[in-house]
């Protein structure tokens, strides 16, 4: 987590839609709620994988595709203007990604 921690600004956020995958019920902002977020992904994972599909650009930014354990595709996006990640977005809608598939 130390090196993940490295990577994020003071003020980053995450944003998570609240759809039909909710991922967050609300945006997280600054860095130590953000940590506290990214520090139970991996007992989530642990129990619920999920399998990387792609890197590449997500809306334009530097991210990936997973495709999570109940076979759903999951968007994360970076944006990262001075070298520290600002901002997460992630789309979990399979509405909205349905041209993924």
């Amino acid at each position: 987590m130390k090196t993940l921690a490295a990577l994020l600004a003071a003020d980053v956020s995450v944003h998570a839609g609240r759809g039909k995958r909710a991922a967050a019920m609300r945006p997280v902002f600054g860095f130590e709620e953000v940590m506290k977020v990214l520090e139970t992904l991996p007992v989530h994972f642990k129990t619920n994988g999920s399998k990387l599909v792609q890197e590449g650009f997500v809306n334009g930014l530097p991210g990936f595709i997973v495709l999570e354990a109940d076979g759903e595709l999951q968007t994360t996006a970076l944006e990262i203007p001075d070298q520290k990640i600002a901002a997460i977005q992630v789309v979990r809608n399979p509405d909205k990604l349905k041209h993924l598939h």
